[in-house]
């Protein structure tokens, strides 16, 4: 073969080698600007500009998504059918969102209206449904109540049994079946037989002699309705209440007819010590008035209300005493870190003065111990010794230096032995100081 045709393959050769040769070339240029560029992307994306825009995205998203609510893609209830409407359900789901506030709208209020609207069955009905709910404890909590409130009247036998099963598990208090002596007026032969149902079937837990606090309401409202048509049998059931419990009652025979007052006060001394029974006294609807704290009751007309009720002169000292103590002790949480201010003292031991000249010596005692063992500090110590000094050199008698001295022989206030030693030195009545002064020993 000639030279000359070799000549068009070796040229078509040469160009695809030079052609290889420039196409290497650029993608060797390419990988490199590739390989800036993305140490560039690199750099910008540790820099401090750029993680501070990425935090602030991220967090415009949380909180785009933390401020969207499903319900405000749902077509809400108009107000027309929030106060109009009688599904209870659907009204307690609806208002379940609400969190705090979910006793200020309009659906609460439309609950609460529809609850003295229901019947007993209704009501029973909807209280047993509404169990199974999704619904907030607090929330679930206040309808119950407000359930319960209206089934005492409509349904009293579903209402207290659930409030007997409340307390069993739950810490409910008893005061709230304290209004049971309604249905016991209203209908006495249905409330007799819920009641000693209930005994039987031994729904009480009995962990205290046989007893528990869940039955006090019922009981008492039992002995309040037999106080006058057979107090007999009103002393039997009282009896058979545990000693410990006794003193609880008062919260439930707050409300007495002035005309049962001689046979309730009569009862009361036949069943336990006079400090308990007088601290029942002082909180009830026969004195209620004669001792608030802001009474501004004439004395003489106490005086007259005392009389009435026939309370020994040791009932009525110990009625003072407690009544002053019960004001000392509430100056005393008044008092912490403020200056004592010995002026509502003064008033007070005035005002027993002027109601039973013969308990205000005790009273006052008392009413320093009191302040004393609430306060328990070294400034409340010079307050109360200053003010018993004052009023025993003005003339008072040595009861009002009893119980500070007392309190501090067996430790029940915080007052040093030596400074009540100097009390005791006090003491006019030789015998009693003597006394005195062995137990500070």
């Amino acid at each position: 073969m000639k030279i000359i045709h070799y000549v068009p393959p070796l040229v078509a050769l040469l160009i695809a080698a030079a052609w290889l040769t420039s196409l290497r070339v650029s993608n060797r240029a390419l990988e490199q600007n590739n390989i800036s560029l993305e140490t560039k992307i690199a750099a910008s994306r540790n820099s401090l500009v750029f993680q501070n825009e990425r935090a602030r995205a991220g967090a415009k998203s949380v909180k785009a998504k933390r401020e969207e609510k499903p319900s405000e893609n749902e077509i809400k209830p108009s107000a027309d059918w929030v106060s109009t409407s009688r599904d209870w359900n659907k009204l307690v789901l609806f208002n379940n969102n609400e969190g705090a506030r979910f006793n200020l709208t309009s659906a609460c209020r439309r609950l609460e209206n529809l609850a003295s609207e229901m019947s007993g069955d209704e009501l029973a009905s909807a209280f047993t449904e509404m169990a199974a709910l999704p619904v907030e404890a607090e929330f679930r909590n206040y309808l119950e109540s407000v359930m319960l409130d209206q089934l005492k009247k409509k349904n009293p036998e579903f209402a207290f049994s659930a409030y007997l099963a409340k307390c069993q598990n739950e810490a409910t208090s008893p005061i709230k079946m304290g209004d049971f002596h309604e249905w016991l007026a209203r209908d006495p032969a249905a409330a007799t037989t819920w009641y000693e149902r209930q005994v039987a079937a031994d729904v009480f837990d009995k962990t205290l002699d046989g007893k528990t606090p869940t039955m006090i309401p019922f009981e008492s409202a039992f002995i309040m309705s037999l106080l006058t048509s057979d107090p007999a049998a009103a002393a039997q059931r009282m009896n058979t209440i545990p000693p410990d419990l006794r003193g609880s009652l008062g919260a439930y025979m707050w409300s007495v007819p002035k005309e049962n007052s001689m046979a309730f006060v009569d009862l009361l001394r036949k069943s336990m010590p006079m400090e308990e029974y007088m601290a029942i006294l002082r909180d009830n609807s026969l004195t209620e008035y004669n001792f608030r704290f802001n009474s501004d009751n004439n004395p003489k007309d106490i005086q007259k209300n005392l009389n009435r009720l026939g309370f020994s002169p040791e009932e009525r000292s110990t009625l003072m005493a407690q009544h002053f103590a019960q004001l000392a002790k509430y100056r005393a949480m008044r008092d912490k870190g403020n200056t004592p201010s010995r002026e509502k003292f003064d008033d007070q031991r005035t005002r027993i003065q002027a109601i039973d000249p013969s308990s205000a010596d005790r009273a006052t005692g008392v009413a320093l111990q009191s302040y004393l063992e609430n306060a328990k500090t070294t400034g409340a110590q010079e307050f109360v010794e200053k003010i018993a000094t004052d009023y025993h050199d003005a003339g008072a008698g040595d009861e009002l230096l009893v119980p500070l001295i007392e309190g501090s022989a067996n430790a029940s206030i915080s007052y040093p032995k030596d400074r009540a030693r100097v009390l005791a030195t006090k003491i006019s009545d030789e015998g009693l100081r003597e006394e005195l002064l062995q137990k500070l020993n």
